[in-house]
Order: structure tokens, then sequence, then C-alpha cells
């Protein structure tokens, strides 16, 4: 399968990718401190160790594990065909702790947070072995910065798609599922249904992949060196901590907002899509425009304005008090999104093409398994921030009375957090080096290396041949 059938067999997957981190995301912490009743930081500790350091472990090992993988599948098919099933499994244990359908009676409950950690990291590392082996297969596909543009946003759309279940379907399968099966058989069956669909945009993308097998012929760096040459490349490293900022902001929009919609303006959880549905508009109309963007004033530029503009956005979170007024506030955030995910996703490729130039070898996992590693990592400092604005500074206790400084502490921290994390992406962005120039440099290198390994394949192929056929001579 080839040109745009394959751009949007491979861009199916997003469903599931993106969907699956955004219902984790957005709903796990509120599901262990709200409705399970598990101590705030007993439920931060419990999503940073294991949804953060864990994967800062399992994802390069990974993604170095997939780039010297050799199989007659190819590099990457067999950790999807393996990882996408087994993931399915831990999800839906993630939704169902063994506590008889009844919140806890005592929030600190150590069964229960070990509990957590358990199924929520092999939740990770199955989860990982499917994202990590598919993001790596974008920049072997496609090289070109048009190409890799319009890939993203197809991407993106079905995001979109992933993000709408995970956001406005998901809570509506819970209410309807506990009117059935009990509070906790809602969320037990809910997590099942959506898990399976995120599975299976997973295993989709099999029919659409086709892997260069004219990178099997390039000399794997040791593991070692592989790891060395990956976490000290600068280029790397400033992308890296952009990238993490960037979740941050999108991490943190998730997390905080169910608090923000029940405790700040009073709704139940499927208030969520009053905001989220108009979100998700507001990214999927937006995208074409942040492409041109993109595309004519490259990376930097295209970054610096997109996150700017969301963390102006968020100002207006202090005064919303209906719902007409959060729709409008959540149509304003898709747009502001859609150009931070559109630009920080085509500089990953960028950056693995700067290091194939500089080594000589294809070595995508590697990258993506260090760049999911980075992204896990805001899962700790949003789970950590939160149980410090939620217990530390607010004072909240889940089943308790809500302290007076419950709503404006929510919507400062919101502000707050937020232009913080801009801050720091635009110190990181500042020493970024690959500039719209630098990248099209790197492209033209890229597309004589790639011709010359796919040659130097066709003089072997032809070599066998020609090998066989005397062999068989002689034979006869």
């Amino acid at each position: 399968m080839k040109g745009r059938p394959a751009k949007l067999v491979y861009s199916v997957t997003s469903i599931g990718a993106t969907g699956s981190y955004t219902l984790v995301s957005t709903f796990l912490l509120y599901f262990l401190i709200d409705i399970v009743h598990l101590d705030a930081w007993l439920s931060a500790l419990a999503f940073s160790l294991s949804y953060g350091v864990w994967n800062s472990l399992n994802d390069p090992i990974v993604g170095i594990l997939s780039d010297r993988t050799h199989t007659r599948w190819g590099r990457r098919r067999p950790w999807i065909m393996i990882g996408a099933p087994l993931c399915l499994l831990f999800y839906v244990l993630i939704w169902s702790p063994p506590l008889g359908g009844k919140s806890l009676a005592e929030s600190w409950s150590l069964e229960i947070f070990l509990f957590m950690i358990i199924v929520i990291a092999g939740y990770e590392f199955t989860y990982s072995m499917a994202d990590v082996a598919w993001l790596a297969l974008f920049p072997e596909m496609w090289e070109s910065v048009e190409d890799r543009s319009e890939v993203v946003v197809y991407r993106m759309i079905f995001a979109t798609v992933g993000g709408a279940l995970a956001i406005a379907v998901f809570p509506l399968l819970v209410s309807s599922f506990s009117e059935r099966f009990g509070e906790f058989g809602g969320w037990t069956w809910a997590g099942g249904i959506l898990g399976a669909i995120f599975t299976g945009a997973f295993l989709f993308s099999l029919l659409g992949i086709s892997e260069r097998k004219e990178f099997a012929l390039d000399k794997p760096l040791s593991i070692g060196k592989s790891i060395r040459t990956t976490i000290l490349n600068k280029t790397f490293l400033t992308y890296a901590s952009v990238n993490l900022m960037t979740w941050c902001m999108f991490g943190w929009l998730s997390t905080m907002t169910p608090f923000f919609i029940k405790h700040s303006l009073g709704m139940g959880t499927e208030g969520i899509a009053i905001i989220m549905g108009p979100e998700i508009l507001g990214t999927i109309v937006f995208f074409a425009f942040w492409r041109k963007l993109y595309i004519r004033y490259g990376p930097k530029i295209t970054l610096a304005t997109s996150t700017i503009l969301l963390s102006l956005v968020f100002v207006p979170c202090l005064f919303i008090q209906t719902m007409l007024q959060a729709a409008v506030w959540g149509l304003f955030i898709g747009i502001a999104i859609a150009g931070a995910l559109l630009a920080r996703q085509v500089i990953t490729g960028d950056v693995v093409d700067e290091d194939e130039v500089k080594t000589g070898v294809r070595r995508e996992g590697s990258y993506f398994g260090v760049t999911v590693m980075t992204e896990k990592l805001s899962m700790v400092i949003i789970g950590v921030s939160a149980a410090f604005v939620l217990r530390t500074v607010i004072g909240y206790v889940p089943g308790k009375p809500e302290p007076e400084f419950m709503d404006i502490g929510i919507r400062l921290s919101m502000v707050g957090f937020t232009a913080l994390y801009t801050a720091i992406l635009l110190i990181f962005l500042k020493y970024y080096p690959l500039g719209k120039e630098k990248v099209i440099e790197i492209s033209e290198k890229i597309e004589k290396m790639h011709a010359e390994k796919a040659e130097k394949l066709e003089r072997l192929i032809e070599a066998e041949k020609s090998m066989t056929g005397m062999e068989k001579e002689l034979g006869d």
C-alpha cells in the first residue's frame, strides 16, 4: 500500500495511541481520588511511579530493541502485533481495582496503591511496545516536510477522534453502564470497550506499514553506544525538553479539566464534553492553517507562536461561569493546541534525520523510545503538581466538604502552571538548532544517502541471484 491510502491507514492508529493516553491522563487521577477515594498523594505517587518513572526505563529499551530486531515481518511489526493485545488486558484492570464495588472507607490504602502501581506499569510497558514501534515508522516511511506534515495532519484528525472517544464518549459509557452494573462496573465496562477499540486501531495500522529493506543493511550501534549517542545529542536534548513541556501543557489541561468541571463549574463528568467538543472542533479546523504556517516559517516560529497563544488562551478560565463560556473557551484552546501538536510531531523526524547524517545508521526506535520516555515524565510532573495543588495548597480531602479555596485554587493553578511550562519551553526552543534552512539542508543529504543505500541493496540482491544461478548450473 502506497500514497495517500498508506498515509491514512497508518494514521488511523492515532485513534488508539491518543485515545488511550488521553483517557488515562484525563480520568485516572480523578478516578483514584474522587471515585476510589485513594489519598491524593498516594494516587499521585502510583500515577507518577508507574506512568512516569517506569516508562523512563522501558521506553528507551523498547526503542533500541526494535531498532535491532530483524524478522521476516520487519523490525517494528512484531512489537505492535504482540504489544497491542496485551495492552488491552491491563487496560481493563486499570479500571477494576479490587474494592467489591465500594469506595475506600480509609483513603490511606497501601493494598490498592500497590495494585495500581502494578497494573499501570503493565499497561504502560505493553502500550510502549506498540506505540514506540508505530511512531518509529513515521520518519522511515516519509522523508519530505510536505509528506510528513500531511501525515501529521491525518494523524491529528484521527487523534481527535480518539480524544473524543476518551473525553466525550467514555463518561457517557461510564454513566450508562453504572446504572446497570454499579459505579465501579460502569468504569470497568467503559474501559474495556474503549480499550478494545484502541487496540484494534493499533492492529489496523499493520495493513498500511511498509518498512524499508535497505535499512536492514545498517550495522546497528551497540546498545551502550546507542544510548550514549542518543542522550548526548544536543539537538535531541533541546527538542526533548521542548517536547516535555508541550506534554506538560496538554497533560495539565487534561488532568485538571474534570476537577474544574466538577468543583468550579458544578457539573458532572459528562460536562467535560462541553469544553472538549469545541476544543476538538477547533483543533481539526485549524490543522490546515498551522500546516501552511509550518511549511512557510519552519518549526521554531510555528511552535513558539502556538504555545504562547495557548498560554494566553488559558487566562479566561479564571472568569468562566456558564456552559456557553466554557464551550467558547474550549474552541480557542483547540485552535492553539493544533499548532503545537503539528509542529512537535514533524520536528521529531528532523531530529532522526540529523542523527542518520552524523552516524550513517537509521535509529528511529532509539529516538522515539527516549522521546516517549520524556513524554511520560510529564506524568510525574503533572501527578506531583496535581497532588500539591489539591492536597497541600487547597487542602482537599476526597469525601470531605470542599475547602473554601477549592474553586479559585483550581482556576489559578490551571493558568499559572501553563504559563510556567510555556516559559520553560521557550527557553529551550531558543537553543534548538534546526530551523527551516537547516532542515532543508539535512533533507537533501538524507535523500542522497537513502538512494545510495537502496542502490547497494539492489546490487546485493542481483549478486545473490547470480550466485544462486551459478550454483544451480553447477548442480545440473
